[in-house]
């Protein structure tokens, strides 16, 4: 079998690992360097507890959540669920070093544009699409309004100054005048080590009469100045839309939408790291049982979606629906080290409660997991 891999970020390297293990002959491009372009918090938030710990390219474990709004409230998420905070470029350069060592076909700075893409789909047997949002299927096929009917929109700065304070934690200011039709929005701030940090604001955005984008650079603006940063010095700076849902079709004649093109990113906090490596595995999988395990491919996706995304959808909730006084108080709750606080907190939030149990414990185990 002949497959072309376009992408070569999480999710595109992770499928590169998988096909090559299955004797298939892969063809991976990447419009940039292998790691170039990245525009990302560069943490791997494994909610469903899927992934093997990263080896080269790996910081530092993250500890713990700083959760801002009236008061601030410490969470010891690290506990519970892994996080790890990367250099992307180091890590990705590392699997692609994997992938050629086992004979992928690795072509950098070879861009697949739209006539290229239904050149390949006659020279291979199966394309798969990682090449991010909008992808270059969607505008092959017409579908690239998809992604920006509902998106979080992000702007970010990498940042050089003093982060030991905060280290090995994330940060993360919610705003308080935000309307409830651009929750979830906040601004974080991820320290790489304690001399530089991943510093941005997020916010939801949708395409629809009467809905207003914030403008991201003003909100990162003031963030900065509110915490102190605005004099940092200014090491990248970059943006982007994250899709808030995944798509309605993933299979097209025969490419597979795999990562960020198929809307895998998370509706709260815009990371996707984790699914894109799930659905370049499980895309591999599918494509290896035929025309029969393509079309099974978006239903296996969905099913560790909902399961993924059950307490962000009931957070995303809370957010909109309450104001700020009121989430706040949640936080309180929630973060409290009084279990006597916890406990009222949960009677008062049932959902919340037992899709937080729920949550907690899911953990998966991926038949031929290639990292």
């Amino acid at each position: 079998m002949k497959m072309a891999i376009i992408g070569a970020g999480p999710g595109g390297l992770y499928a590169a690992l998988a096909a090559v293990r299955k004797n298939i002959k892969v063809d991976l491009f990447e419009k940039r360097k292998v790691g170039e372009g990245i525009v990302c918090g560069e943490c791997i938030f494994d909610s469903l507890g899927i992934m093997a710990r990263p080896g080269r390219g790996l910081l530092h474990p993250v500890e713990g959540l700083v959760l801002k709004g009236s008061g601030e409230y410490r969470f010891p998420l690290g506990r519970h669920k892994p996080l790890w905070m990367l250099d992307r470029r180091v890590w990705q350069r590392d699997l692609s070093r994997q992938a050629q060592e086992l004979g992928v076909r690795l072509h950098e700075n070879a861009r697949v544009t739209v006539s290229d893409l239904a050149r390949m789909k006659k020279s291979y047997q199966w394309i798969l699409d990682a090449s991010g949002a909008p992808s270059v299927a969607s505008r092959l096929y017409g579908f690239t309004r998809e992604y920006i009917q509902e998106c979080l929109a992000a702007h970010q700065v990498r940042l050089a100054g003093d982060f030991s304070s905060l280290a090995p934690c994330i940060r993360v200011v919610f705003f308080p005048d935000l309307p409830a039709e651009n929750q979830p929005g906040y601004a974080w701030v991820f320290p790489r080590d304690a001399e530089s940090a991943n510093v941005g604001v997020v916010c939801t955005v949708r395409k629809e009469p009467g809905h207003g984008r914030p403008d991201m650079k003003k909100m990162l603006t003031d963030f900065l100045r509110r915490e102190g940063l605005e004099g940092s010095p200014v090491l990248e700076r970059g943006g982007g839309i994250a899709p808030a849902r995944m798509l309605s079709r993933l299979v097209y004649d025969n490419i597979l939408l795999v990562g960020d093109a198929a809307g895998l990113t998370s509706a709260l906090h815009g990371g996707g790291i984790d699914m894109a490596c799930l659905s370049g595995v499980l895309a591999v999988q599918a494509v290896c049982e035929g025309q029969a395990g393509a079309a099974r491919y978006a239903g296996a996706l969905r099913r560790y979606s909902r399961e993924k995304n059950a307490l962000e959808k009931v957070t995303i909730g809370k957010m909109r629906a309450l104001n700020f006084d009121r989430f706040d108080r949640l936080l309180f709750g929630v973060t409290s080290p009084s279990l006597r606080v916890r406990f009222w907190t949960a009677l008062r939030n049932p959902v919340m409660f037992w899709t937080t149990i729920r949550w907690f414990t899911a953990k998966k185990k991926i038949p031929d997991w290639p990292v």
